[in-house]
């Protein structure tokens, strides 16, 4: 099986406590293992002003979910971050044409451990 590398950016909403970015985070992570993907990272940029107002909001907290999977893996994430009332923006990048093996990057993961 081929797998391919993605990123999602995901502003969520500023006012969620802690425990619930950790719960939406987890949520995120769960979607894609279960789809058969591979986590690699999520990098916690921290709460940062927006550029403009999005749904009432001046600012968002962002982080960045780097993972690996099928083609339908970005489906399933983005039906979720669309139904999901706590995120309030996001952007899936497909990071290289470059296609994986399963056994590849679980290697490369467990040597960066």
């Amino acid at each position: 099986m081929k797998l391919r590398e993605y990123e999602t950016v995901i502003v969520a909403d500023p006012d969620l406590a802690e425990e619930q970015l950790e719960d939406l985070i987890t949520k995120f992570k769960n979607i894609i293992t279960r789809d058969n993907g591979i986590v690699k990272e999520v990098e916690k940029w921290g709460l940062k002003e927006l550029a403009f107002k999005v749904k009432h909001k001046k600012k968002g907290y962002y982080f960045v979910l780097h993972y690996y999977g099928e083609p339908n893996i970005v489906e399933e994430v983005e039906r979720n971050v669309k139904i999901d009332d706590r995120i309030i923006r996001f952007l899936t990048f497909k990071v290289s044409k470059k296609e994986f093996n399963r056994e590849e990057i679980e290697a490369q993961l467990k040597e960066a451990a």
